[in-house]
């Protein structure tokens, strides 16, 4: 399931009755409530081992991750303690102080010809577009890019995290590039389609939203926020039976979700209307 990652900041768009729900921006971080932290390396040297240690203790603990990374950089321990003080900063959502911290990680691991640059500075722009710093959350998510060294997985979740930033400013041309590149780099992440069929309904291209939001459905078949946006796209295609089924499922899938509180909200109304 997505839905857990699904916290919408809320556009105003046309979705049923006047309610935005869309997900494609959100107060919290993008794919999470923290960026992710990078993938564990396989261990070269005792700071790597403290560098795991240190980032799986702030996200345990993001209190004490931070005090331990704040004790390692006073160590001596360089662009890899502050990596783990920007990643304890962004657990405890304090999104200005960790992207600093990432800046400083992503720069330190570039002059060292570190591979994790790339990531450090994704974390930097993902941290930026979480605290509402869209200009630069893209500067440094293009840094991340310029890198050179992301591929897969990590390159789709940059481009995800550029076309949600694009969407925030209004330049939804720009987004829709963005996940045309999403689709070939991650072409089996439901988050992607779903972000891209919402933004299709919200530029009036309900075939492409369609099509999108049944290949998000494909690939996660019980997920509340995929149904809900289901029901919403098939509202304004005009076809309320259908938006009635995919609500009633948004209900079922996730019963205590944002996403079902909102399917209510939508069927309560519908009903209403019905009745009058």
């Amino acid at each position: 399931m997505i839905s857990s990652l699904v916290l919408p900041l809320l556009l105003q768009s046309a979705t049923p009755y006047g309610s935005p729900i869309d997900p494609l921006i959100r107060p919290s971080a993008p794919r999470s409530e923290a960026p992710a932290g990078p993938p564990p390396v396989k261990v070269k040297s005792p700071a790597d081992i403290r560098f795991n240690q240190c980032i799986d203790q702030a996200a345990d603990d993001p209190d004490n991750g931070l005090l331990a990374a704040n004790k390692w950089q006073i160590e001596g321990g360089g662009y890899l303690a502050r990596n783990c003080l920007g990643f304890a900063y962004a657990e405890r959502e304090e999104w200005a102080e960790a992207v600093a911290a990432f800046v400083l990680a992503a720069e330190g691991a570039e002059a060292a010809d570190d591979e994790r640059a790339a990531i450090f500075w994704s974390q930097a722009g993902n941290a930026a577009l979480a605290g509402g710093d869209h200009a630069a959350a893209l500067k440094y998510l293009g840094s991340a890019l310029e890198q050179n060294s992301l591929d897969g997985l990590l390159k789709g979740e940059v481009h995800l995290d550029m076309a949600r930033i694009h969407v925030a400013m209004d330049q939804y041309d720009a987004a829709k590039q963005q996940f045309v590149l999403v689709h070939e780099l991650v072409p089996e992440d439901p988050l992607g389609w779903l972000l891209s069929a919402t933004l299709a309904r919200r530029m009036g291209d309900l075939a492409l939203a369609k099509s999108d939001i049944a290949v998000a459905a494909r690939l996660a078949v019980t997920d509340p926020a995929i149904a809900l946006e289901a029901g919403n796209i098939a509202y304004e295609a005009g076809d309320v039976e259908n938006a009635r089924i995919n609500w009633e499922q948004a209900v079922k899938f996730g019963p205590d979700s944002p996403s079902a509180s909102t399917a209510n909200h939508y069927l309560g109304q519908l009903q209403a209307s019905v009745a009058e």
